[in-house]
């Protein structure tokens, strides 16, 4: 078995796409690594680009069988293959360990049930961390997605084109940054290149907008007509508008637009109660495992 080692360049980037999709296909123990976190992370302004030719990619035949990449920047990474590509793992932990490693070591998450991966890890000297993932889940067939909001508020799908400086002046306050909000060239490149993610739907991306024409929650959802679910990042609300249900509003509302899409599923990385009072329920845990190098 021939394989073809290369580093990540931007026309690798729907080949990872499509492997993360292929990955969680039937077996869902990587759904915390699943296409949609990828994209949300590619196109993120906290996202080191400069480091991207780091990603390592292992190719069968032209086909993408294996990957290592970090999550953000240096320090925490994911890796995965396909089945049958189970002989490469010990090279590729090995790859991430040596290109992915920060002064704090690496950290690596695995499903609580993937008994296979803890094994390799601690072979590799990985040990137990108190860092974990929660993933929730939600049937969209039988759940009611209606709700309701007061005659002030208006639910609509972002303008991308328009809505820019709207949107990150949400986002600065809703995610309880202190000052005023930095309007300079740079933050509002970083937030237009998040705007500008390949597969974003503006339609799933749903914000309540007061009588002012201001936004004050926000839920983004992803979606891939390949897979059969929608995957929730992020949700927020300003603090002023809290506790008047604009959260429930804006989920429920993209998570209707999704099922109409054609998905039946919905994920999302949280151990919430919030989440779990619109009906999302338990599917995996995920434990780190760190290698201090």
């Amino acid at each position: 078995m021939k394989i073809v080692f290369r580093n990540f360049d931007d026309s690798c980037y729907e080949q990872v796409c499509d492997f993360l999709i292929e990955l969680s296909k039937d077996d869902r123990k990587h759904i915390n690594w699943n296409w949609a976190r990828w994209e949300w992370m590619f196109f993120h302004p906290e996202f080191n680009r400069d480091l991207k030719n780091k990603i390592g990619l292992w190719y069968h035949a032209d086909e993408l069988v294996a990957i290592a990449t970090y999550d953000h920047y240096f320090g925490e990474a994911f890796f995965a293959t396909k089945q049958g590509f189970e002989e490469l793992e010990k090279d590729i932990l090995e790859y991430a360990i040596a290109t992915f490693s920060n002064e704090g070591g690496l950290g690596i998450a695995v499903n609580d049930n993937d008994t296979h991966t803890v094994n390799l890890l601690r072979s590799h000297n990985f040990v137990k961390h108190d860092q974990s993932e929660n993933i929730l889940e939600l049937s969209l067939e039988n759940v009611s997605l209606e709700g309701t909001i007061s005659e002030d508020i208006t639910l609509k799908n972002i303008d991308i084109k328009n809505d820019l400086y709207k949107l990150h002046h949400m986002l600065w306050q809703a995610f309880d940054n202190e000052g005023p909000v930095p309007v300079e060239d740079i933050t509002m490149s970083k937030q237009k290149e998040m705007l500008s993610a390949t597969h974003l739907n503006p339609f799933l991306h749903v914000v309540a907008e007061n009588e002012d024409g201001e936004y004050v929650a926000y839920c983004g959802l992803w979606y891939s007509p390949k897979t059969d679910y929608v995957y929730v990042e992020p949700v927020c609300t300003i603090p002023e508008y809290r506790h008047k249900g604009l959260g429930q509003a804006v989920v429920m509302e993209a998570l209707k637009r999704g099922r109409s899409l054609g998905a039946e599923k919905a994920y999302v990385i949280s151990d919430s109660h919030f989440y779990k009072s619109l009906g999302f329920q338990q599917h995996s845990h995920y434990t780190f495992y760190w290698h201090n190098s």
